[in-house]
């Protein structure tokens, strides 16, 4: 019972997440949250690091940064050394692309020095880690003006379409748009509303 919950609700969260169905994600969090308490011990740590990191997205989707943070807080307080490794680091790249959009500036380059050597500790970098590090430790600084936050991002886009050439690259992607979050702001829209009219050109 306690699989049958987790697995079926990582689907539908993923669902909402490449749809940008956002909103809806939202909708089931309340039901997620009970679960996770009414199988508290009997659900996998790697599940529940995929629930948590989940429930994140569905947050940022909805442009509510402080909720992400809280279930980023909660997946990388629950991290072993040897459990899911890949998802902690996907979970402290986000964390940097969070803190930023709520204007963390003060905590930025501390986190980024910390998520670096972390990575660097894993022995396998992917290459969209070192292109996010350098544009958040680099970049964002210097983007005091609507002009120049539109050429870091469109730059950043660019980077990150190349690299997605690279399977291996792709696949780190899917756990989060970084393509479509550029996008967002380089068109000065909603990040839910790029990936919704991204999902609905695949389909």
């Amino acid at each position: 019972q306690s699989r049958i919950f987790a697995n079926s609700f990582l689907q539908e969260l993923r669902m909402y997440i490449r749809t940008g169905q956002f909103e809806r994600g939202i909708s089931i969090i309340q039901d997620i949250e009970k679960g996770l308490q009414k199988y508290q011990g009997r659900i996998g740590s790697a599940l529940q690091l995929n629930m948590y990191y989940y429930i994140s997205c569905i947050w940022f989707g909805a442009d509510n940064y402080s909720k992400s943070l809280h279930w980023l807080n909660k997946l990388l307080n629950l991290f072993k050394t040897e459990q899911r490794k890949d998802m902690y680091s996907f979970a402290k790249i986000l964390n940097l692309i969070v803190h930023y959009e709520l204007g963390n500036d003060d905590l930025l380059s501390y986190i980024v020095r910390s998520t670096y050597r972390f990575l660097y500790g894993r022995n396998r970098l992917y290459k969209f880690e070192n292109v996010v590090l350098d544009f958040i430790e680099k970049k964002t600084p210097n983007l005091t003006t609507r002009q120049k936050l539109i050429e870091a991002f469109r730059e950043l886009k660019t980077e990150l379409e190349e690299i997605t050439k690279d399977p291996f690259e792709k696949q780190a992607l899917e756990y989060f748009d970084f393509i479509s979050w550029a996008e967002s702001k380089i068109e000065n829209r909603p990040f839910a509303e790029v990936v919704r009219e991204k999902a609905k050109t695949i389909s």
